[in-house]
């Protein structure tokens, strides 16, 4: 999967660092399409492929055993982030359309994962 950078719109969740006046000037300034905090849906996880990933994750590493060190923690993420495909991804990636569409006709509720 090849994309340019300016059919890519970069969005971020509430955080306050990602919030914060300095970070969204910067983002303004560098990435060409950044959807501010204010235009993005406030309740969107089913709008955000990265929180299915992050869901992906976290399965992935609660398969292995629990971490008892920072340094094992590192290891069993590192594992669990080869242990996701391509195809994964670009599932994610491809299902936005049919997720927009969804959220539109359920007038922004939450659509079943």
């Amino acid at each position: 999967m090849t994309s340019k950078m300016s059919e890519i719109i970069f969005m971020q969740d509430g955080a306050p660092a990602h919030t914060a006046k300095l970070t969204q000037e910067r983002c303004k300034q560098n990435l060409p399409a950044f959807w501010q905090k204010a235009e993005w849906p406030g309740n969107s996880p089913d709008l955000n492929p990265i929180e299915n990933l992050w869901s992906i994750l976290k399965d992935k590493v609660e398969e292995f055993e629990q971490a008892s060190t920072v340094n094992n923690l590192v290891k069993n993420l590192k594992k669990a982030w080869s242990g996701i495909s391509g195809d994964v991804l670009q599932n994610m990636v491809s299902s936005m359309p049919r997720r927009v569409a969804l959220v539109l006709e359920r007038q922004g509720d939450y659509i079943e994962k």
